[in-house]
């Protein structure tokens, strides 16, 4: 008997695909949200003469003001990413997994902002270290179709 998934969706590459131009936009607006918090920190450290690292760092960030809604506002767009099925695992970075059967497997189909098209997977403990190109001959030989 199988196991239940414990992603509420399972996408094919299609399904993904469709998806994309959805969160697409909502993945700029937080990768944006998050230079802005960079840039925020950099100046409350600089301003306080802190190292970046200092734990004595956020309550002089907190004070400010900037970086609160926009750490609110990103907690928000990861909410809308996730209810689109989507998984946000680096939301700097702006990558998005998409939980994906490959075989007998639960993968995830793997996108990064500034990418056109969903065009790479990795196996949910190799991480996006893992990625490989959907068409990857270097695949597990057991693994005999692409993610679907």
């Amino acid at each position: 008997m199988t196991e239940p998934s414990p992603y509420p969706r399972l996408f094919t590459i299609q399904e993904a695909s469709r998806v994309l131009p959805t969160i697409e936009p909502l993945i700029e607006e937080m990768t944006t949200a998050f230079a802005a918090i960079r840039r925020e920190i950099e100046a409350a450290a600089s301003e306080a003469g802190l190292p970046s690292n200092d734990p004595r760092l956020s309550e002089r960030v907190e004070a400010r003001g900037v970086a609160p809604p926009l750490v609110a506002r990103v907690n928000e767009l990861i909410a809308l990413v996730h209810e689109q099925g989507c998984l946000v695992n680096g939301p700097e970075m702006g990558l998005v997994d998409f939980p994906a059967i490959f075989g007998s497997e639960i993968v995830f189909l793997c996108w990064k902002q500034g990418e056109d098209a969903i065009g790479h997977y990795h196996r949910i403990p190799d991480g996006f270290e893992g990625r490989r190109p959907l068409l990857d001959p270097s695949a597990p030989p057991d693994a005999s179709s692409i993610p679907h």
